[in-house]
């Protein structure tokens, strides 16, 4: 199958075949999925090109799925999938894994002089501690 820039219903960002209340991430706007706009837009080169857009005028975001996306967070798509980051779920031990490998590394350098100095701030030659 050959990509066809005009062709609505093979583009990937098109709205869901159930109509679900999203958000533009652009201008914040919450309406029905079904309202989603497809444009037709010609580049520079004269080249024409197709996006499902925000219905909001003036507005840029374009997408379901990037710039357009659904205001529940527990949302599926027809096919039952969809991104969801519950943050209270993390998996700790990936930064576990993360944690161990950062340690490693520091362990494997020497730690810098601080030239009794209590700041960050390290001095070269020629430099004076200016008084205020």
């Amino acid at each position: 199958m050959t990509y066809d820039p005009l062709d609505s219903q093979a583009d990937p960002f098109k709205p869901p075949e159930t109509p679900v209340e999203v958000s533009c991430l652009h201008c914040g706007r919450e309406y029905d999925s079904y309202l989603i706009e497809w444009r037709v837009e010609t580049s520079p080169d004269g080249k024409q090109h197709g996006f499902w857009c925000c219905p909001t005028p003036g507005c840029d975001g374009r997408g379901f799925g990037f710039d357009i996306l659904p205001t529940d967070p527990n949302y599926q798509d027809e096919r039952g999938g969809w991104f969801y980051d519950d943050e209270e779920d993390d998996d700790e031990s990936d930064w576990d894994e993360f944690d161990d490998l950062e340690s490693q590394d520091r362990s494997s350098h020497p730690p810098e002089p601080d030239n009794g100095r209590t700041d960050s701030h390290q001095t070269g030659p020629g430099d004076e501690e200016i008084p205020f």
